[in-house]
């Protein structure tokens, strides 16, 4: 099984590719703190999501991989604050690591599977907030109701019988996005570990062309 995880350093992608490399699966891990190497049964790629450049270099490097069977887009970024106060530069990083620069690559990794015989994975990684509006989360609540959006219009244009598009809409979890960010209900967030083993849990048992996961907070 050879695994892309796009956003794997840290939280729930790192807790991902950790079970991945548990089943003995082959992961090309994707960050833009981490610098390209092979390491036994990993393959560890830089890429940065706030720049074009970066993601067609990404793509230019996955050709020379063996196909990927499985994609968990796990990578994202949070923005908080009243749209009042937000400037542009916050604003179009959020759109770009969230949405607009992760779709090339999602669109490569669908070209293949598309003429695959394999059995193959689409994960997305979305939030609660992709079906709910918040209050000082406008930016960043917009960026995932484009993500169920697509990954529902994706799951609507499959035509590969071997390929299974899933989408993850967990609540809060225990992950890097809430550092510099108070909030008053941190022990309800989700641990990152075990929201990892109910996705892949999931995804192993699905049946359907495409399903959706959605995983409260406090639910596990």
């Amino acid at each position: 099984m050879n695994t892309l995880i796009l956003g794997s350093t840290k939280g729930l992608g790192k807790e991902i590719a950790l079970q991945c490399r548990n089943k003995g699966w082959h992961t090309v891990e994707v960050g833009s703190s981490i610098a390209d190497a092979q390491n036994d049964n990993r393959t560890f790629l830089n890429c940065d999501l706030t720049s074009a450049e970066s993601v067609e270099l990404l793509i230019e490097k996955l050709k020379n991989l063996e196909p990927i069977n499985q994609l968990y887009w796990v990578a994202g970024v949070l923005l908080k604050g009243e749209f009042l106060d937000q400037d542009s530069a916050e604003i179009f990083r959020t759109i770009d690591v969230n949405f607009r620069n992760a779709i090339p690559i999602v669109h490569f990794v669908w070209k293949q599977m598309q003429d695959s015989a394999a059995l193959s994975n689409i994960i997305a990684i979305a939030s609660s907030s992709g079906k709910k509006a918040r209050f000082d989360e406008a930016v960043y609540v917009a960026t995932k109701f484009a993500q169920v959006g697509f990954m529902q219009s994706l799951g609507l244009e499959n035509k590969n019988e071997n390929l299974k598009i899933c989408l993850v809409l967990p609540g809060g979890m225990k992950t890097q996005l809430w550092d510099r960010i108070p909030t008053n209900d941190y022990d309800s967030f989700l641990d990152p570990s075990r929201v990892a083993n109910k996705i892949m849990s999931f995804v192993a048992n699905q049946q359907e062309s495409y399903a959706e996961l959605e995983i409260p907070r406090g639910s596990l």
